[in-house]
């Protein structure tokens, strides 16, 4: 059965890691770098690539900061990272790692191999090779629903609180009205299109994407 097979079949080796002295911004670009969603924390010198003692993914960076309107240079790895970290063996079943994320709520869990960080799993690579899953993560998947639900509201209320803003004090750089053309710069967030954590999104045909996601939309269109 599909829910048998061992998570290391199925599991992303490639895992991106930082320090958690790191800020936002600079794990937010090492997220864009390396095309991913979340970054494993680390601690220094604890063996062989550091001893994995959190993560940080997109949720985190949602409360963490883009709800309370923090800039993310100023927020560093180590005090948004969810810890202590939920972990799950290559060897584990579909079926275990799926209903102890369901149980942690969690959308993201670090796979370790004698102590040494080896891959990771998400919620959606479980439902990819098994729809069984779909009953025991859809509350998971409803969550993340939820926070994209939250960041579209912090982003469009940034940046209508910036409109005023420019509308009462000085005028915009991009021209004498404060205008940009047919985007609206939307603040900081995490874009719809690719998934990485943007410090500055812009709404174009109804989306919020980042500024490589903007470009690559106009180069379609045209």
């Amino acid at each position: 059965m599909e829910t048998e097979i061992p998570l290391r079949e199925i599991m992303v080796r490639r895992v991106v890691k930082g320090d958690g002295e790191l800020s936002v911004r600079e794990a937010a670009e090492l997220m864009k770098k390396y095309d991913v969603d979340s970054v494993v924390v680390v601690r220094r010198g604890g063996g062989e690539g550091g001893e994995p003692v959190g993560i940080v993914t997109h949720g985190d960076i949602i409360n963490g900061v883009v709800s309370k309107d923090t800039k993310p240079s100023s927020v560093k790895l180590k005090e948004i990272m969810t810890t202590p970290l939920i972990t799950a063996s290559p060897n584990d079943r579909l079926s275990e790692v799926a209903k102890k994320m369901a149980e942690e709520r969690i959308g993201k869990i670090p796979v370790l191999e004698d102590g040494k960080l080896v891959g990771i799993v998400a919620d959606v690579d479980i439902l990819s090779v098994s729809s069984e899953m779909n009953s025991i993560l859809a509350d998971l998947i409803e969550m993340h629903v939820s926070e994209r639900e939250v960041l579209r509201a912090e982003t469009l209320r940034t940046g209508r609180e910036g409109g005023e803003d420019r509308e009462e004090g000085e005028e915009g750089e991009e021209g004498e009205e404060g205008e940009e053309g047919e985007e609206e710069r939307m603040g900081q967030g995490i874009c719809e299109k690719c998934g990485s954590f943007s410090s500055s999104l812009e709404l174009k045909d109804g989306v919020m994407v980042c500024e490589t996601c903007s470009e690559e939309m106009e180069r379609v269109e045209g």
